[in-house]
């Protein structure tokens, strides 16, 4: 009997790895973009296509045949909002004409982030609101929007700054007392696209999802939650306003000077400084998160022990 195939993009990543694993156990055929060597990983049941989303020969070669296309890839960091535009939007609308050309075309499920809520903070959110509207036009494709919040996990660098610091005693955060935002382990952000697998008909409006904790979570929740997956008991250090624009400007001069981008630059202040990023709305039908943040951060604290890079009290 056949499987429904499934192509993704991003699975070479953080989170489309994770992803690509879990297809697999569900039983689906899975195929993936990749642009480099394929990660020892991901499952060696993956058929890969090299190529690009610049590439429309190796996008046809991807969706070919495929029942649902699953769209992880995104840049989290750029030189400048064009890029961000390029990569998010642009690689999104190719992908889905590509995808909607198809004699059959597949359903498709775009990834993209709780910063899509307020594009006007950053380029980054900007940019995932503008790959968001890059499906407009493409009904055909039946598309399911998921909007993660901070994902988070095994296999995440981003991350595990925050545990490197609790490390050593304390955790820098901006100061607003006020600020909430919500979380999302890996295993569940796989889960989340798992659902939208199996949905009759897709939801009208973007879907945000996260661990299932009611009102997200403070900093010194975080704060505390780091610790005792660490076994040690870090400080929070609230930095200001000011100083956060002046990290985010060093963080921006660096990028200038190496020809690298950074997540921490001057445009992303906004948004780091932004007090709501509690995922809300109406849940996704099927979808049942299993990591809270203890187990979540006992695992990832674990799992980055493990590469060397932390150590635990643990």
């Amino acid at each position: 009997m056949n499987r429904p195939l499934i192509a993704i993009t991003g699975a070479t990543g953080f989170i489309g790895g994770r992803l690509a694993r879990a297809l697999v156990d569900a039983g689906y055929d899975v195929r993936a973009l990749t642009r480099r060597a394929p990660s020892r990983d991901v499952p060696s049941e993956v058929a890969w296509v090299q190529g690009t989303l610049n590439n429309d020969e190796a996008l046809n070669a991807l969706v070919k045949d495929a029942a649902f296309v699953v769209h992880c890839a995104g840049a989290i960091k750029a030189r400048n909002r064009d890029e961000f535009l390029e990569v998010n939007a642009g690689g999104t609308r190719r992908l889905a004409a590509v995808a909607a050309a198809q004699s059959k075309p597949p359903r498709f499920i775009h990834l993209s982030s709780i910063a899509a809520r307020a594009p006007t903070l950053s380029s980054y959110a900007a940019s995932k609101r503008a790959s968001e509207q890059a499906l407009r036009g493409f009904d055909i494709l039946r598309p399911v929007i998921l909007r993660p919040p901070a994902v988070y996990g095994p296999g995440d660098m981003e991350t595990l700054r925050i545990f490197q610091m609790a490390v050593k005693g304390f955790v820098v955060a901006p100061a607003q007392r006020t600020a909430r935002l919500s979380l999302v382990h890996v295993e569940d952000v796989t889960r989340a696209v798992l659902a939208a697998l199996k949905l009759a008909e897709p939801p009208a409006r973007p879907v945000e999802f996260d661990d299932g904790r009611i009102g997200g979570y403070t900093w010194p929740e975080i704060v505390t939650a780091a610790g005792e997956a660490l076994r040690t008991t870090p400080r929070l250090i609230r930095l200001p306003a000011p100083l956060v624009y002046g990290v985010g400007l060093a963080g921006s001069v660096h990028a200038a000077m190496t020809g690298r981008p950074n997540v921490l630059c001057w445009d992303k202040v906004a948004e780091l400084l932004f007090p709501d990023w509690v995922a809300a709305g109406e849940p996704l039908f099927g979808y049942n998160p299993l990591w809270n943040i203890e187990k979540g951060f006992k695992d990832t604290v674990t799992w980055y022990a493990s590469r060397g890079l932390l150590k635990s009290n643990g």
